[in-house]
């Protein structure tokens, strides 16, 4: 620019008032490294123990696997040796019974299964093994099929399959707890009794009871008891029984469960009963007799 933009005056140049420094000149023998190459260290030596260190845990991994595997075959392989064992050395099966429910029976479909589940326990508890006992085609018909295996006693097992097993509860005719249960020392003179009273064999029955004596825990001589009739419940209306050792001394306790229709009828029973007494009648014998007490039942 040669003017001002002002007032137009001309613009002169002023020589500096000292000159620029010289240019400085590197030497030409100088070399120079690249910076990153100057300062990156050494590789440091690879330590000698470090594959020592490693090799024992793949051990110990491998060691663990093989353990597992061992734990996971065990079961499998006795599995497998015990059936083979049961395969190879079960009994035959080489004789058969066939029963019939007899054709009179209300819904006889059901007391074939019942008869069923009857002799199964029967032969569990005589320790048989290897049996097979089913409906003969549709249970309708009342046959059942036994098969057993050869047995060192057929008759005797056969008298136990086939031999009735009829279970009641029923009323006993007596004078109430604490009175001792009433029995009769002969059947005539238990007839006599309930005749006097006006009753009829319809309604009444003389049943006969092997009382237990507690001191030793064996039958004495044969008495005889008068029951109402019919039943309170019958084995129809039991869904199990089972004998447990009591925990106050060397006898058995018996424990049993109904179904709906037993259940009410004996809640029924007992609730309007108290200190009567009941028997437990195992094919028209007496095998126990009991008085009730509120939701507590004491049998001799």
């Amino acid at each position: 620019m040669r003017f001002c933009l002002d007032d137009g005056t001309l613009l002169i140049d002023k020589p500096p008032e000292t000159s620029a420094p010289a240019t400085l000149v590197l030497p030409l023998g100088q070399q120079n490294e690249p910076t990153i190459k100057a300062f990156q260290p050494p590789p440091s030596p690879r330590p000698a123990l470090e594959k020592t260190v490693a090799a024992p845990a793949r051990r110990q991994r491998n060691l663990l696997v093989w353990i597992i595997v061992v734990v996971l075959l065990v079961p499998l392989v006795a599995g497998a040796g015990l059936s083979g064992w049961v395969i190879f050395h079960k009994t035959p099966m080489v004789w058969r019974l066939v029963v019939e429910v007899d054709p009179n029976t209300p819904d006889r479909s059901a007391v074939v299964t019942q008869t069923v589940k009857v002799i199964e326990n029967r032969l569990d508890a005589l320790g048989v093994g290897n049996y097979e006992v089913k409906p003969d085609g549709n249970s309708a018909t009342g046959r059942i099929i036994i098969n057993l295996p050869n047995v060192k006693d057929p008759e005797r097992l056969k008298r136990i399959i086939t031999t009735l097993g009829k279970l009641e509860l029923v009323h006993v005719i007596s004078p109430p707890s604490p009175a001792p249960a009433q029995t009769y020392a002969t059947k005539e003179e238990a007839n006599a009794s309930f005749k006097s009273s006006g009753f009829s064999s319809a309604s009444r029955r003389v049943l006969p009871y092997a009382e237990r004596a507690e001191s030793t825990n064996t039958s004495q001589n044969g008495k005889w008891v008068v029951a109402e009739s019919p039943a309170i419940i019958d084995g129809s209306e039991l869904r199990n029984a089972s004998a447990v050792r009591s925990a106050y001394g060397e006898d058995y306790e018996i424990t049993f469960s109904l179904n709906k229709a037993g259940a009410d009828k004996f809640g029924n029973w007992t609730g309007s009963h108290i200190n009567e007494y009941l028997a437990v009648v195992l094919n028209n014998e007496v095998r126990s007799i009991a008085f009730s007490l509120p939701r507590i039942w004491r049998w001799s």
